[in-house]
């Protein structure tokens, strides 16, 4: 079950013989979109990268030491693209819809808080049953997103008037066609995207 405001989370463990080795966010949520509940809790998931680590703060962990065992949410993704098919994947960190980054509206849903190796969300967490919802406004200059974006990188950017920043059960968009990035894969133009948690749906180590 997600975890409540200052709740212990994750334990040290050592990391279990033949683990399955993900390399990015992007791997592990493609293995859970393509894989049973049952074929993925008899997996031991060990992420050798990515921003379950960069949470953790053990993306340099030395070899030989425990792992960090812990369970983190998802985000189920639904989307249509620009010709009007639909589809469905799965994020683990952090999804984008926008034209351009120094340009339009950009909308960013994150379960890690983390975009781009920058802190866009700072109350997120991988496992308290939320989508963190961050926006930056069309009407944002260049300058201003330069500086935005600087500050982002110690999770100090807000307040903002032209940022928004939310949690919540669910995420909807509908608009012209955007692009989509899922744990920083390029995906599709599309037309309408939703999101919703799915809590507690993997154990992995990092």
């Amino acid at each position: 079950m997600p975890i409540t405001p200052g709740s212990p989370w994750g334990s040290t463990a050592p990391l279990p013989d033949r683990p399955l080795n993900m390399t990015s966010d992007r791997e592990l949520g493609i293995f859970l979109r393509d894989h049973s509940a049952k074929q993925i809790h008899e997996q031991s998931i060990f992420m050798k990268s990515g921003d379950i680590p960069r949470v953790l703060g053990v993306l340099d962990r030395p070899r030989d030491t425990d792992c960090l065992r812990v369970v983190i949410d998802a985000i189920v993704v639904s989307y249509t693209d620009a010709a009007g098919i639909e589809h469905s994947d799965v994020c683990i960190a952090s999804m984008s819809i926008a034209r351009r980054f120094f340009r339009g509206a950009i909308s960013v849903v994150t379960n890690s808080g983390y975009w781009r190796k920058h802190e866009v969300a700072p109350r997120a967490h991988l496992n308290d049953g939320k989508l963190d919802i961050f926006e930056v406004s069309g009407a944002m200059r260049w300058s201003q997103r330069r500086m935005m974006w600087q500050k982002a990188e110690v999770g100090s950017h807000l307040p903002h008037p032209l940022l928004s920043y939310s949690q919540g059960d669910f995420f909807h968009w509908k608009g012209s066609p955007q692009r989509l990035v899922i744990d920083g894969q390029f995906v599709g133009m599309v037309t309408n995207v939703s999101c919703r948690v799915q809590s507690d749906c993997a154990q992995v180590y990092a």
